[in-house]
């Protein structure tokens, strides 16, 4: 294999792939899926918010366990994993469940953690050690893949649906058949780090690691140091960062689960509520945009403010949208917030960190957003069936974004010197 061109360009392509299926068609594509097998299997709208809550943990909660195989596995080894995981729970759903507790079951364990293992924690981990200097554009640009994904996927598998006369289980199917695409993908293409092409970060132009140079090619925001995970557990900066995503991520989770039906509510057609959920993927490719023409200048932080305040704005839109225009504005505004925010968090934890400990700080970032946003669609669930609506839920988050926001506006970023200095006078 020639080692004169870049790898790290082709390997994006590869993990660009990688996330369009594993992580777009099931995080996006399952909400026209299961709102279907909901009607089709009698379940109510708690069941139905407790199968995305199931399926919001497992996506999240094994993260450290997903690090600690990309540490001593690696990267390709652990989207194979990934990959199987999401096949054999496709094919589960498409032929074994026929209730709420076997979905529950299904979609909450292998689903869930066939993305958490399958996607976007392994790659942007291999991103990170193939690129510095470039770092926000690609993770960017591997972000996109998630957006488009589920802009692709939300109405293509209503359409699947719809061909196959209201059988759910197709949608399934097809996405047994493309998870399996991406194990092969992952398997033919993926390669560890730039030292086994005897390349470097960023490419032939970037200086070798260790070099004394190194810091000159470094924006300020950007750490030179290495950072182990126990460092970072130690600086207060690390969770007011992650907690400040947790309104963010409760109120998309709870858009994914109820989203559809509560359009439904307000007199939108079934087409209509499963292209706000393509609306708001492919959004997110704006924020993605924005991030890959800022995110390498200034520091993302800044960004991440902004696009939780957007997101904030969606979720206030979202309780009365009847006409199609609002539903077009909040779609947008969610998907901006949410695709802006989530690739801002990756990215200020791997520019604060650095690569060594990023791929446990960033498994340990979405247990616990994913883990406590999971319990949000059964709450309001449990709110609407209860004669409340969804409405009180959605501002209550909307809030929770705006206070976040500033908490990141005002944010202090870590240092580790200033972390040893404390130690040693309290020693």
């Amino acid at each position: 294999m020639p080692t004169n061109a870049f790898y790290g360009w082709k390997l994006l392509g590869v993990f660009w792939t990688v996330m369009f299926i594993n992580l777009g068609f099931p995080a996006y594509g399952s909400s026209v899926l299961n709102t279907a097998m909901a009607a089709d299997l009698g379940l109510d709208r708690r069941t139905l918010g407790l199968l995305f809550s199931g399926y919001m943990v497992m996506s999240g909660l094994p993260g450290p366990l997903v690090a600690m195989s990309i540490n001593r596995l690696g990267v390709r080894v652990t989207l194979m994993i990934g990959s199987l995981m999401l096949v054999l729970g496709a094919l589960l759903m498409a032929f074994a469940v026929h209730n709420g507790i076997a979905a529950g079951l299904v979609f909450g364990l292998l689903i869930g953690s066939g993305v958490a293992t399958g996607a976007a924690l392994a790659s942007q981990s291999g991103l990170a050690r193939w690129f510095v200097r470039r770092r926000a554009l690609v993770i960017a640009i591997l972000y996109s893949a998630s957006g488009i994904g589920g802009f692709v996927a939300a109405p293509l598998l209503n359409q699947v649906i719809a061909v196959a006369d209201g059988n759910w289980r197709a949608g399934w199917l097809l996405i047994a058949a493309l998870s399996g695409v991406a194990g092969v993908l992952a398997f033919l293409f993926v390669r560890e780090h730039p030292a086994d092409l005897n390349q470097t970060p960023d490419g032939d132009d970037a200086p070798a690691a260790g070099s004394s140079s190194r810091s000159q090619h470094r924006p300020a925001h950007i750490t030179t140091e290495t950072w182990t995970y126990r460092e970072a557990l130690a600086t207060p900066a690390l969770w007011l960062m992650v907690l400040s995503q947790l309104a963010c991520s409760c109120g998309y989770t709870l858009y994914l689960a109820h989203g559809i039906v509560h359009l439904k509510d307000l007199g939108h057609t079934q087409a209509a509520a499963a292209w706000s959920v393509g609306i708001l993927a492919v959004s997110g490719l704006i924020a993605k945009a924005i991030f890959a023409a800022l995110g390498d200048r200034l520091d993302p932080r800044y960004l991440w403010a902004a696009f939780i305040a957007a997101f904030g704005v969606g979720l206030i839109l979202v309780v009365d949208a009847r006409s199609v225009s609002k539903v077009f504005l909040f779609a947008t505004c969610l998907g901006v917030g949410f695709g802006g925010s989530l690739v801002c968090m990756m990215t200020v934890l791997s520019n604060y960190y650095g690569t060594r400990a990023f791929p446990s700080l960033s498994g340990l970032a979405l247990a616990i957003n994913t883990t406590l946003s999971a319990v949000t669609p059964y709450i309001a669930g449990w709110l609407y069936d209860s004669g409340h609506g969804y409405g009180g839920a959605f501002y209550v988050l909307a809030a929770g974004c705006f206070v976040s926001a500033l908490v990141l506006f005002v944010l202090r970023p870590p240092l580790r010197r200033e972390l040893h200095i404390v130690a040693s006078g309290v020693g």
